[in-house]
């Protein structure tokens, strides 16, 4: 038993070891090659949307909610 699992462990590395290697689908990118170009980078800053918030206190939330509402006082929904 040992003998036969042992010679299909070596049967199959035998195998694996002679197989080809897959074709490269991408070309290989060399920096230096005028032809491959560069992809601009522009600068984009990290912290273009940021806006200073300083702590409030409670405020009442019904009113907040009323103000900020896109439907009219008293319209329902």
């Amino acid at each position: 038993m040992k003998i036969a699992s042992l010679a299909v462990l070596a049967s199959l590395s035998v195998v694996g070891c002679s197989a080809t290697t897959p074709p490269d689908i991408l070309p290989d990118f060399n920096p230096a090659d005028p032809v491959m170009g560069l992809a601009d980078a522009p600068y984009r800053p990290i912290i273009a949307d940021y806006h200073h918030r300083e702590p409030a206190d409670p405020q009442n939330w019904r009113r907040l909610n009323d103000e900020r509402s896109p439907a009219k006082q008293g319209a329902g929904s």
